[in-house]
């Protein structure tokens, strides 16, 4: 019987402390984006070219290995872990299908040959028992498998790929040495479900802990929301403030509502898409969507299409009295999110970051825009 590790609580406390929930929700939302344009029953039925990166196009591989690089970093590496791919090489500049001669001898036998050991791996992540030496024997390459895996059946593999980090955190979490290393990446998942602490936390979160505790915990965290560089001085545009286009104003929020679909799809959340309630209509409420961080918490969305300031100052977007108070209200605290929706050159929705109202707080600015005056005269008379 396999006995699982324990985590000290002072270590759980600082990582929590300082977790930005950002990574999870991107992490669940592009999932949720890998799932609905490759599910598994769409893989029996997978071309080439819907499966080569290469091709400038959202393909499988494309997904497994970029798009989906906040679920877990397999970058790095060369194409051929793919099997076949399409591109150049250093020393030939032509863009061709390339692959992997283990695969076979032509484009068409290789792709056979890749497609049947993908349909092959999950098949055995789908098994109720697992059989780890297969997994490990199975030919695609060892961290594309492992991200698959982690993709596709993340209630049984962390999304965690690499080798060389599944068999130290093995070793730290006090595993057996020479297990498979598939094997590890299921350990580690049991480890984070043993836990009273960590066995609701999602995947990403876990692996973030892991990393932070045990692979890099010197290295700070980067890209994150800061204080701005400078506070600006300028002059408040009133117009600006209340004319703000009603069109990228519902772009932001059709933006953000498919946004949060893909995030509960990838959460392992689908039930839940069918509760999410639209309360833009009734400001009363003080935010824009009703949807849930978990079956048994709530979230609260408030979609904001951002701008940048003049002069290289960050970024701003424009808050009512009323989002205000509700973000800070004791019944909203820590479940109130910004969805901050950042727009390319053409007015067009291309990014969203999710972002605690409690956390953004600390780093932001804030300073008032505008107010609202209300007063009745008194009858003479009275």
């Amino acid at each position: 019987m396999t006995t699982h590790p324990k985590f000290e609580d002072s270590k759980l406390q600082a990582f929590e402390q300082t977790y930005d929930t950002k990574h999870e929700d991107t992490a669940a939302h592009v999932r949720g984006e890998f799932l609905q344009n490759f599910p598994l029953s769409h893989l029996p039925h997978i071309n080439r070219d819907d499966y080569v990166i290469g091709l400038q196009s959202p393909t499988f591989c494309a997904h497994v290995e970029a798009r989906t690089r906040s679920w877990a970093n397999i970058q790095g590496a060369t194409s051929n872990k793919f099997g076949i791919y399409f591109g150049k090489t250093k020393s030939d500049p032509r863009k061709i299908y390339r692959f992997t001669r283990k695969f076979g001898e032509t484009e068409d036998d290789a792709f056979s040959s890749v497609k049947a050991a993908l349909l092959a791996l999950v098949r055995l992540g789908e098994a109720p028992i697992l059989d780890f030496v297969k997994i490990d024997g199975n030919p695609l390459s060892q961290m594309f498998k492992a991200k698959i895996l982690s993709l596709y059946f993340p209630e049984k593999f962390l999304n965690i790929c690499s080798a060389d980090h599944l068999e130290m955190l093995g070793c730290e979490l006090g595993y057996p040495n020479g297990r498979p290393i598939s094997e590890y990446q299921h350990l580690l998942l049991k480890a984070k479900l043993s836990n009273a602490s960590t066995q609701k936390w999602s995947n990403p979160k876990f692996m973030e802990f892991l990393y932070d505790v045990y692979v890099r915990a010197d290295i700070t965290a980067t890209n994150t929301v800061q204080k701005p560089r400078q506070k600006a001085h300028q002059k408040v545009n009133f117009e600006d403030i209340q004319g703000q286009r009603d069109a990228i104003g519902k772009a932001a929020e059709a933006f953000a509502l498919k946004w949060e679909r893909l995030r509960l799809v990838g959460a392992e959340l689908s039930h839940l898409i069918s509760k999410i309630e639209d309360r833009r209509d009734r400001p009363g409420y003080g935010y824009d969507f009703l949807s849930h961080t978990s079956p048994t918490q709530q979230r609260y969305i408030e979609v904001k299409s951002v701008g940048k300031l003049p002069g290289g100052q960050g970024h701003r977007f424009f808050l009512s009295d009323n989002e205000h108070t509700i973000s800070k209200s004791s019944d909203h605290r820590g479940a109130y999110f910004f969805y901050l929706v950042f727009f390319n050159g053409n007015g067009q929705p291309i990014e969203l970051q999710p972002i605690r109202a409690d956390v953004l707080y600390e780093l932001g600015e804030m300073t008032p825009a505008s107010y609202v005056v209300r007063f009745d005269f008194g009858r003479a008379g009275k």
